[in-house]
């Protein structure tokens, strides 16, 4: 069957943010049973951008991050949180909004920091690869949508297909040390400090 990828071009993200205000302009507000709960109007976003910088004045190389859940084929934080979340056939993770609901523990069992806090709905949020949008239709997620310098890519492919563009595009997981199997690949990214 095939499943969801992202695909991340690092060197063409500039920072706009266009993909967390996309983000928060989806979710704040705006409920999606079975989906996902409100977003909070204040509060950090499921989408993040990290930064890293290199090298000192005057020749400083600054190179943008985005992270955000990795929709993983072995989640840890599946594995911690039961039946409160759940992996779909198609590779989307979902954070059930009602079964999650108190459970704040959840947020510790991402270690790419996927997870955050809904202080005013009580419920832990990720990213949802904007599953209730692909299942009304939609082609692509709002982050790829939104961006001007065509960061993102998702792409819906067999596993085996997905495994030999990413050998042969050179596509890497962040942290494939933990053998979470993550559906979000970067190309031209190399392992080095990051700020958050």
């Amino acid at each position: 069957m095939s499943k969801w990828n992202l695909i991340i071009n690092v060197g063409r993200c500039e920072n706009c943010y266009n993909c967390v205000i996309a983000e928060r302009d989806e979710h704040v507000g705006n409920d999606f049973p079975g989906y996902a709960a409100r977003a909070a109007a204040v509060g950090e976003s499921p989408i993040r951008i990290l930064r890293r910088v290199q090298g000192s004045a005057p020749m400083v190389e600054t190179t943008y991050l985005p992270v955000m859940c990795n929709h993983c084929d072995d989640a840890p934080c599946i594995r911690y949180a039961g039946d409160a979340i759940r992996k779909r056939a198609d590779g989307i993770v979902i954070i059930d909004p009602v079964k999650a609901r108190g459970r704040k523990d959840i947020v510790g069992s991402c270690p790419y920091r996927a997870i955050v806090w809904n202080e005013e709905y009580d419920v832990p949020q990720t990213w949802i690869f904007d599953a209730h949008l692909l299942d009304q239709g939609w082609r692509q997620p709002r982050c790829q949508q939104v961006c001007p310098t065509t960061v993102f890519e998702a792409v819906k492919l067999e596993d085996a297909a997905m495994k030999e563009r990413a050998a042969r595009e050179g596509l890497k997981p962040l942290k494939p040390e933990l053998g979470a199997k993550p559906r979000v690949w970067y190309r031209g990214w190399s392992v080095g400090r990051l700020a958050s």
